[in-house]
């Protein structure tokens, strides 16, 4: 089991609940030393390291490794999982995966930060949709793979 920060569309519980399948535990935390922006033509954020910058998200405590392969297949090909240091609101700092935009894909970003509230106004409904039908395909492809 292993920790995930999350900073954009899968900070959203019901995000990350119809792409794995589960609901996990979670808590605010930030990332010291990154910087959100939404990425060019997407309704979605790319995070890239950035000295002196934080972002806010959400840690899930205890993801499983199929939830893993789940996000992994779920996640856009400009983004690297890597471990990164995360804060919690309560003061400690602990290893959690992320997903990154790395610098050589940075030209992907737009100069616009991601704004949680427009999305949920104008996307959410849409994009949950979306997740499900991905679940559905990741579980049938994955099914007929062991096959």
């Amino acid at each position: 089991m292993a920790k995930i920060f999350t900073y954009g569309t899968l900070e959203i519980p019901a995000v990350m609940a119809l792409v794995t399948g589960k609901s996990f535990s979670a808590v605010p935390a930030y990332a010291q030393g990154f910087a959100r922006f939404l990425l060019k033509n997407r309704i979605y954020p790319g995070m890239i390291a950035a000295p002196g910058e934080h972002t806010a998200g959400c840690l899930y405590l205890n993801v499983d490794q199929k939830s893993f392969g789940l996000l992994d297949q779920f996640e856009d090909d400009l983004y690297i999982r890597q471990e990164i240091i995360v804060s919690t609101t309560l003061g400690s700092t602990i290893e959690a995966y992320a997903y990154i935009i790395p610098s050589d894909q940075q030209a992907c970003l737009s100069p616009n930060l991601w704004d949680r509230h427009y999305f949920e106004t104008h996307h959410l409904q849409h994009y949950l949709e979306a997740c499900k039908e991905f679940h559905a395909h990741a579980i049938q492809s994955n099914v007929n793979h062991q096959a």
